[in-house]
Parts: C-alpha cells; sequence; structure tokens
C-alpha cells in the first residue's frame, strides 16, 4: 500500500484530503517531510499526518537464551514456551525465526517482522547455524568427512551444504550447518551410531548468543546485522 491509499484509509477522509495534506507538506514519513502520495509505506515506517500519528509500529528483534525444557512454540497448553520468558507487553507480536527442540539450548530469535525471519529460514538463503555438540561415543575422522561432504536426507529430498567440523575433544565438537530440517544434527550422527547427548546452539547469521546472557535471558536488539559475541 503506498501513502496515499494508507492515509486515506486510515483517516477515512478519502484521497481528496490525503493529497491536500501531501501537498502542504503535513505528511512526515520516518521524520522527513514526502509529497510523493506513490511512496510505498511498510509495515514499520513511522508515519504522521497534519500531527496525528498515523503508524509507529515498532520492529523487534529479541536474541533469548533458550534453557533446556522450554517449548519453542509461541503457545502450548503443557510446556512453558520461550514467548512465556519475555516480560514485555508486547511479547505476544513476536514468533520465531527457527526452531530448537525442547532440551536443546541457546540462541532462539524472536521478531514481529515476518521478512526478517524469512530471510533467516528461507533454504536458499544458506544461513549458517553454529552448535556445540557433544556426543556419547568418539567422533570418528569418518563421521568428521561425511559431514564436510554433505549428506543425504531421503525424507526431505536434500543433500546438506558441506558443514564446518572444529573437533574440540574426542566426543564434542563445534558444527556449522547450512539447513534447519527435524533433529538434523541427531540424525546425521545416529547414521554413525552416535548419540547427541548436549546440543547448545552459538550463533544463527551474524548473530551471536551472549556469553554473559544466562538461561533465559534476553537481548532486543535494533540491527539485523549485530554481532554479539564480543
Amino acid at each position: 500500500m503506498n501513502i496515499l491509499q494508507f492515509i486515506a484509509k486510515r483517516t477515512g477522509l478519502g484521497k481528496r484530503h490525503a493529497k491536500k495534506l501531501l501537498e502542504n507538506g503535513e505528511i512526515i514519513l520516518n521524520g522527513d517531510p514526502v509529497s510523493d502520495g506513490t511512496t510505498p509505506l511498510s509495515k514499520f515506517d513511522y508515519l504522521i499526518a497534519a500531527g496525528d500519528v498515523l503508524q509507529s509500529n515498532t520492529r523487534r528483534i529479541i536474541l533469548l537464551h533458550k534453557p533446556a525444557g522450554i517449548l519453542s512454540a509461541t503457545k502450548d497448553p503443557n510446556y512453558k514456551t520461550v514467548i512465556d520468558l519475555i516480560n514485555e507487553p508486547w511479547a505476544a507480536e513476536l514468533h520465531l525465526a527457527g526452531r530448537l527442540d525442547r532440551a536443546t539450548t541457546g540462541l532462539v530469535i524472536l521478531t514481529n517482522d515476518s521478512s526478517f525471519s524469512e530471510s533467516l529460514t528461507r533454504p536458499g538463503n544458506k544461513v549458517p547455524k553454529t552448535y556445540l555438540v557433544e556426543t556419547d561415543l568418539p567422533i570418528p575422522a569418518e563421521t568428521i568427512a561425511a559431514f564436510r561432504n554433505g549428506m543425504s536426507f531421503a525424507k526431505e529430498k536434500i543433500h546438506t551444504q558441506p558443514a564446518i567440523v572444529i573437533l574440540l575433544s574426542e566426543t564434542s565438537c563445534r558444527l556449522t550447518i547450512y539447513e534447519g530440517k527435524h533433529h538434523q544434527i541427531k540424525r546425521m550422527f545416529l547414521r554413525f551410531g552416535i548419540r547427541v547427548t548436549k546440543l547448545h546452539r552459538e550463533s544463527i547469521g551474524s548473530y551471536h548468543l551472549h556469553h554473559e546472557h544466562a538461561p533465559g535471558e534476553y537481548l532486543e536488539v535494533d540491527s539485523y546485522f549485530s554481532d554479539l559475541s564480543a
């Protein structure tokens, strides 16, 4: 919807009135006067007409350190969800940009901006996700090689992008993958008879979980490209 259409609809006074406001310089878009009624209006543009605020939605991007036992969902009748951890009046506006299973800990991103969440979860964008993984058995060289070469998943009809694997000990590694299929990492290790005993997500794309934030804590950021690892 463009500015002219929005003002006409929002005020209920029609396009003629909206055009007059534009001609008189009474329309302010994100702090600047605008005279072109065909200018597109996004969900998070701040719009003032003749001194009245017509739109003031705030984009929210929340980085949450999800504890174990918390459900990656907006609501659930049986389990506490990530939304329940956000102690803000606008928490109900949020949705998840990628999930973690209930036992997995680490970074979850919540937002009210669907375009942003889609940019993180769209498979074609190949957004990297990095995890700390602990296993019940030593991780052999053949497993690392298979991860680095990519693996096929018949159910999803995909072949994964080559993963980045950094061995930290015999039974732990830092693993970066570029997909987000259901229980993907656990399924990858099970191919080799290895169980994942602990899984923790450190980052999604350029967003990193701040090491000082305890499980259950969250941080609101205002940049699409924030790196909070420092």
